[in-house]
C-alpha cells in the first residue's frame, strides 16, 4: 500500500505548533516529490503579529486603517505582503530541499481560507497542527483543526504539539493508515 501525494498543503499559523506540522509535511512532502502549499491566514489584521512591523514602517498607516475606512485595502494588502515575508522567514530552513514550494497568504476566515486553497490547489493532503498561536484554549470543539478535519475535501493529517518533542524508540514500526506493517505482516 503507498501513499503517493503529489500536491499537499500545509496551513501555519507561524507558531512553534505549526512549525512541527510544517516538519513532517517537509518530511512527507520530501519522500514523496510532491509540491508542497504552505498557507498563512490573516484572521485579524490588527493583530500584534503584522501591527509591531507594520508601524515601525508606516505609522500613520495604522492611524489610517482606523479612521479611514476607504484606506483598509491598502492596509491590508500591505498585512499580506508583510505576511508574506514573514512567511518565508518561518519556513526558510525547513523548506530548502524540496523541490517545490507555493506560499500562499490570504485573509478572512481560517476554516474557508484553508477549505478554499485545498480545492484550488487541487491538495490531496492538508497537515496541519491541533493548536495554533492561541494554544490550549482553541483544542475545545469548535477549533479550526477539528472543522478542517470535517469539511475538508481531501484527507487531514493533524499533528499534535508533542509529536516532534516524544523520545524516539529504537525500533518503531511502519505505520499505514492506522495499522501497523508489522500487524499485517504478522496476520498476513
Amino acid at each position: 500500500m503507498s501513499l503517493d501525494f503529489k500536491r499537499m498543503l500545509c496551513p501555519v499559523d507561524m507558531s512553534g505548533f505549526s512549525l512541527d506540522a510544517l516538519r513532517l509535511a517537509v518530511k512527507m512532502a520530501g519522500a514523496s516529490d510532491a509540491t508542497l502549499d504552505v498557507l498563512h491566514v490573516i484572521e485579524d489584521p490588527l493583530d500584534e503579529l503584522y501591527m509591531s512591523a507594520l508601524t515601525q514602517i508606516d505609522p500613520a498607516l495604522f492611524e489610517t486603517y482606523k479612521s479611514e475606512p476607504k484606506r483598509r485595502a491598502k492596509f491590508r494588502r500591505t498585512t499580506e505582503e508583510h505576511a508574506e515575508v514573514l512567511l518565508k522567514q518561518f519556513c526558510r530552513d525547513h523548506v530548502q530541499r524540496l523541490n517545490q514550494v507555493r506560499y500562499h497568504v490570504r485573509s478572512g476566515d481560517p476554516l474557508e481560507r484553508i477549505l478554499e486553497v485545498a480545492e484550488d490547489c487541487m491538495s490531496d493532503l492538508i497537515v496541519l497542527a491541533t493548536h495554533g498561536r492561541t494554544g490550549v484554549k482553541r483544542l475545545l470543539i469548535g477549533n479550526v483543526a477539528e472543522k478542517v478535519v470535517r469539511h475538508a475535501p481531501c484527507p487531514v493529517l493533524t499533528v499534535k504539539p508533542s509529536a516532534f518533542n516524544r523520545p524516539r524508540a529504537e525500533h518503531k514500526p511502519e505505520i499505514i493508515a492506522g495499522v501497523s506493517v508489522e500487524k499485517l505482516d504478522a496476520d498476513g
